[in-house]
């Protein structure tokens, strides 16, 4: 699969057409992680975010001993989006699982650099992200009522 294939599934960056997609490909890094390998800390600022392509990783929070699992997510899915756009500190740690995952590094300088060339890749992204925030905002009031 293309990283422009892989790119149209993810949904933060949905509604961009085939050359904007290409676009963002040319900024992708390909990275491996091996099974275990830890690709993000809690607590640590963040530069950049990641698009599993393949494999899955393991999204957690530990407090002292303590591990809370909170979900597993695979192809197609993002870690680490906040970085696009505030690189504040990581929210949760993230794990490859035990068959590892392949990723695509998208650099939160690059991304400006290619927004500031393409504005409308921008706002859709900035768009899709303020949907899918205010969705994980909506939910988690639902479930504290």
């Amino acid at each position: 699969m293309s990283i422009s294939t892989l790119l149209k599934r993810v949904q933060m960056f949905a509604n961009l057409d085939e050359a904007e997609l290409e676009q963002l490909a040319s900024i992708c890094i390909k990275k491996q992680a091996a099974p275990g390998e830890l690709i993000l800390k809690r607590g640590t600022t963040g530069q950049e975010m990641y698009v599993v392509a393949d494999g899955s990783v393991d999204v957690f929070i530990k407090s002292g001993d303590q591990i809370r699992n909170l979900v597993v997510l695979g192809k197609g899915q993002v870690i680490g989006e906040m970085a696009l756009i505030d690189q504040g500190h990581r929210s949760a740690s993230v794990k490859a699982t035990k068959d590892g995952a392949t990723l695509y590094l998208i650099q939160s300088d690059k991304f400006y650099e290619l927004c500031t060339a393409n504005n409308h890749i921008g706002f859709i992204v900035m768009r899709n992200l303020a949907i899918d925030i205010a969705f994980k905002l909506r939910h988690r009031n639902l479930d504290i009522a």
